[in-house]
């Protein structure tokens, strides 16, 4: 049963929401926390019912007694029909968590009238009872309540203690926002606007997203806050964070002399902080944004605010204009700072995709290292991103990998934004970054990897096809060994790539007894030769390719020439295709440390085979081979995982192949 007061408190919010709705809509060491990172086990996808909706509003509505862990909850979810086929309203929405408790949904009404539902398996399912009109925009209230909870601080939803007083926060990346609300819980179907109020007792200072709306003294021992988020956000950077809070803040003045407030949250007062970062680090805020705005284009929520409020956790989470903080060191700060642009504004539309963020953010940090400690800090900052691992910065299979590995989606990741910045020049690069930024389509929006690329391309007039290929969906990095000898002033040069043939342009730099050389050369084969003119009477004395350090590569240096490519090593290895993703055909390529006969086939994740490749006798060497998406019969397969099986009498390799259509 809702009582009264409650009934009051939704009243005037669903009046908010009638206003709202006659508006016009368009349809369109962790960096960063990430509650469960083992929930990457979800569902990586929206149900094929809730592909036919589009979330437009979310209104969130908590009367909370910190007394007895428990909530009375009403949730009201406004969606457009995309398709008339709609049969079934579904919500991601758990059944039971420990951050909440209990949770029991009481009623829902569609359209103001009540209508039946089921809540199993984390899913609030409601039937149409009759077709749906195409583009109709439909308004749900769901009624419920949760708890009691035990105290909890890894969960979406916290009930916690921080200093021995009652500390509740939330943390919902990739897929803990149905953990405390109903909702299309992926990063594709961001709300076009949201309301959150919280009705809790008087001496809590609630704070959220957005721009404070109101804030009510009920005369009853309790206040009730109201947030208002009017740009469009994805479920898991909403968040809340309450506590007593000491609040305090700062300003920031953009070039059209604009005013955004900096707020923070804080568990200490600033004028005896403990730790010190108050006084240090979140100082630096205006100076950050006032760089990042230069860099990227203006801080997309001046309207709103920016700020950080402390919760329960020892990192950053980048809640849309509110981060929420824990240990704010300055790399940090100035991270979670740069996902206001890149991951909040523009979000990657899929967890597929997550470098569009935490790689982007990442690279924001060596900018600011740039600008504050100049060239030499921005090299440090870089050289402490370099990974020379294994695994692919695109995820290929998010229901079974890590979304948020460190090396992966964050530091590899801002080394191709390093490397590209080098190909294209700096003008050109930061035009790329604000023209990716201020893009209709992608602001406020969700962006692909394949859409950004668009936009390199589309500034730079560059092909960046094989340069995404290899460092977004392929492995490993150029492992160079680089010959050179000296006849009189003609100068040999050798370059021989260990693994996968990169392309890139590579500087060169040879020193001789007279004269600096510095020019570029394109390598984009396994191995290259090159001539260079050398002054008269001089001597090389030194080679040295990338001396600035522009490619994440290894490189072997060797005075004299390879007399022939079965003179370098081989191993036998099966490499990993590439394009992967690939539609309709890929490249695989292998190797083979002695004469072999060798048999290739692709199988299915069921261990069929779908087709042999190779089965015949070949020499030491280096090898590709194509595969065009066909079984044995010449019949397009189906969109998958396949598996590539490489073996001798002696060796065998396995690879996966990802085969989309």
């Amino acid at each position: 049963m809702v009582h009264q007061k409650w009934k009051t408190r939704l009243s005037i919010l669903l009046g908010l929401v009638l206003a709202i709705s006659g508006m016009s809509f368009t349809d369109e060491e962790k960096p960063c926390g990430h509650a469960h990172e083992n929930q990457f086990l979800r569902d990586m996808a929206p149900t094929t019912e809730q592909q036919k909706i589009d979330i437009r509003y979310y209104g969130l509505n908590f009367d909370m007694d910190i007394a007895t862990t428990s909530m009375v909850k009403e949730f009201i979810v406004k969606f457009v029909v995309l398709d008339t086929s709609l049969e079934t309203i579904e919500l991601d929405y758990s059944t039971d968590n420990p951050g909440v408790g209990d949770i029991t949904v009481n009623s829902v009404l569609l359209e103001g009238s009540s209508v039946a539902f089921t809540h199993t398996n984390d899913m609030l399912s409601i039937p149409l009872a009759s077709t749906p009109v195409l583009g109709d925009l439909m308004t749900l209230v769901i009624s419920a309540q949760a708890g009691p909870a035990a105290n909890q601080d890894n969960y979406g939803f916290n009930w916690d203690y921080e200093f021995s007083r009652r500390a509740i926060w939330t943390n919902s990346q990739p897929y803990d926002a149905r953990d405390w609300w109903p909702s299309v819980d992926y990063p594709r179907d961001k709300a076009d606007s949201v309301d959150i109020v919280v009705t809790i007792v008087d001496y809590m200072t609630v704070a959220s997203n957005g721009r404070l709306v109101s804030n009510i003294d009920n005369s009853d021992g309790t206040r009730t806050w109201h947030w208002h988020v009017g740009h469009p956000i994805a479920t898991y950077l909403i968040s809340l964070s309450i506590y007593e809070f000491y609040v305090w803040g700062d300003i920031y003045v953009d070039a059209n002399n604009d005013t955004l407030p900096i707020e923070f949250y804080t568990y200490s007062h600033p004028d005896n902080p403990n730790p010190s970062y108050m006084t240090t680090n979140y100082r630096l805020l205006p100076d950050i944004i006032e760089l990042y705005a230069d860099k990227f284009g203006p801080y997309p929520f001046m309207d709103e605010k920016y700020g950080h409020a402390e919760w329960g956790e020892n990192y950053g989470m980048e809640h849309q204009t509110l981060t929420s903080m824990g240990d704010p060191t300055e790399r940090r700060v100035a991270h979670e700072l740069a996902h206001m642009w890149y991951g909040d504004m523009i979000t990657c539309n899929s967890y597929h995709h997550i470098w569009l963020n935490e790689g982007f953010a990442r690279y924001a940090e060596a900018l600011w290292w740039e600008e504050r400690y100049g060239p030499t800090g921005y090299r440090t900052k870089m050289a402490e991103f370099e990974y020379y691992g294994a695994g692919t910065i695109y995820v290929e299979d998010p229901e079974h990998e890590s979304i948020f590995g460190l090396n992966l989606s964050y530091n590899k990741p801002a080394w191709v934004l390093h490397m590209l910045r080098h190909i294209v020049g700096d003008s050109t690069f930061f035009e790329i970054l604000q023209s990716y930024a201020n893009d209709p389509q992608f602001k406020y929006g969700t962006a692909t990897t394949e859409e950004f690329e668009m936009v390199c391309e589309e500034v730079s007039g560059l092909d960046f096809t094989n340069f995404f290929q290899q460092w977004i969906y392929g492995p490993g990095f150029p492992q160079y060994r680089v010959y050179h000898e000296q006849h009189g002033t003609d100068l040999l040069i050798q370059v021989f790539q260990s693994e996968l043939a990169f392309d890139l342009p590579v500087d060169f730099r040879i020193t001789t007894t007279g004269s600096v050389i510095d020019t570029v050369l394109r390598i984009d084969e396994q191995f290259m030769s090159f001539h260079m003119d050398i002054p008269a009477g001089e001597t090389v004395t030194n080679l040295v390719i990338d001396p600035d350090h522009w490619i994440l590569r290894t490189t072997e240096y060797v005075v004299g020439l390879a007399d022939n490519l079965l003179a370098l090593p081989l191993d036998f290895e099966l490499g990993q295709n590439f394009p992967n993703p690939f539609n309709p055909s890929t490249t695989i390529p292998y190797s083979l440390n002695e004469q072999s006969s060798i048999r290739m086939s692709i199988y299915d994740l069921q261990g069929r085979e779908v087709i042999q490749l190779l089965n015949t006798l070949q020499a030491r060497g280096r090898y590709q081979i194509n595969w065009n998406g066909q079984d044995q019969e010449g019949e397009p397969v189906e969109a998958g995982v396949y598996l590539c099986r490489l073996e001798t009498d002696t060796r065998t390799a396995i690879t996966k192949l990802l085969l989309v259509r």
